[in-house]
């Protein structure tokens, strides 16, 4: 029996977008599967809660040390780990040199380096293009988390589509509406939050178009004397610099950057907020837009990429190129309370068509036709 091997060299601490989908999606594969799993992690990836089938390596290197872990994912993992295995890996994290006996599935979250290339350096974006190349030519079967991704991996990569398999992400099933004044105070108090506040998640990069975003939401001050504040709640990314953006608004004290928040505050953070802005420029899926709605925030997406496929009708969609578009789109929402309520309750129907669970059993049966076939 082939065993299973997992890349997992990009779960991290403070896992966002593909850690959490690693955390999610294959922990829970590795507890149905009946198949012997194999999970390759950094030396300080946080815990990885795996089937009792399932033996975890942690290599020599952290996260950090990224020279090591592309050397050893590159030149070492596929030998090691690859002999008689399915290997599933992410993006283009793929090992050369696999064994003839080694069935490749990667998993594809989006083709940003190839659509934004600007956003990222230049040598990763040649190596990130290499891998691939490889790719393309290895891989005996391919996942995507949308179907807007696997129309980018047609257009851009030329792959047939009947080589594609749609596997979508979803939101932890611990997330729902906080209404305890206490617990909510409390959020306020640690994070220095305002009374009410827009919100966005994400990590700060020109992907998420939060320059704009700003640019709107000072105009909506400006223009609508809107009572809120903006809140800002990820890592700080690259390319990105918010001095440069506040130096150029009004409003520049009502916009709050707290970084990173951790999952067991989320619930609380969307919950206090009274709209979820999210008209991001380029999204292979959108985690955030459906941990919104199951928290029973309206949402503010862009209406662009896999936005609209994920948020379903429960969304306000708006031009991520227009800052007077995202400006009217959020003032829309504020102003018409039925609308709101409306947005709601669509959001907790349109989340509920998405579940880690689902995707893991869809993963368990598309491995099983792979390898039986």
């Amino acid at each position: 029996m082939k065993h299973v091997t997992i890349n997992a060299l990009q779960y991290k601490q403070n896992s966002s977008g593909i850690g959490v989908m690693i955390r999610e999606l294959f922990s829970r594969y590795t507890r149905m599967t009946s198949r012997p799993c194999r999970v390759v992690l950094p030396h300080d990836g946080p815990d990885f809660h795996a089937g009792p089938h399932t033996e975890l390596v942690r290599i020599p290197w952290d996260h950090r040390q990224s020279l090591h872990r592309m050397f050893f994912q590159t030149f070492s993992l596929g030998w090691r780990y690859g002999k008689d295995a399915v290997l599933l890996t992410t993006d283009s994290k793929t090992p050369f040199f696999l064994p003839k006996s080694c069935t490749l599935i990667p998993l594809i979250t989006d083709l940003a380096v190839f659509r934004m290339p600007e956003v990222y350096r230049t040598s990763r974006v040649w190596w990130w293009r290499f891998q691939y190349r490889y790719l393309c030519r290895r891989a005996n079967l391919f996942l995507a988390i949308s179907e807007f991704t696997k129309s980018e991996m047609v257009q851009v990569l030329n792959i047939p589509p009947e080589k594609i398999r749609v596997m979508p992400c979803a939101a932890s099933e611990d997330l729902s509406p906080v209404t305890d004044p206490a617990v909510l105070a409390d959020l306020r108090t640690r994070y220095s939050l305002p009374e009410r506040f827009l919100l966005f998640v994400g990590n700060n990069n020109p992907r998420k178009n939060l320059a704009r975003i700003i640019r709107a939401f000072d105009r909506a001050k400006e223009e609508a004397g809107i009572p809120h504040d903006l809140v800002i709640a990820g890592e700080q990314g690259w390319k990105f610099e918010p001095d440069a953006v506040l130096r150029d608004i009004r409003h520049r004290d009502s916009v709050h950057f707290i970084g990173f928040v951790p999952d067991e505050d989320m619930p609380a953070l969307y919950s206090a907020a009274e709209l979820f802005l999210f008209p991001t420029l380029y999204e292979g899926f959108g985690i955030p837009v459906i941990e919104s709605q199951l928290c029973g925030t309206p949402v503010l997406a862009g209406s662009g990429s896999s936005l609209p496929e994920v948020g379903g009708e429960a969304a306000v969609y708006v031009n991520p190129l227009n800052e007077e578009d995202i400006c009217a789109g959020l003032l829309r929402v504020l102003r018409d309370s039925d609308l709101a309520r409306d947005l709601v309750q669509k959001g907790f129907q349109n989340a509920g068509r998405f579940s880690w669970e689902a995707s893991a059993r869809l993963l368990d049966r598309i491995i099983e036709e792979e390898v039986t076939s």
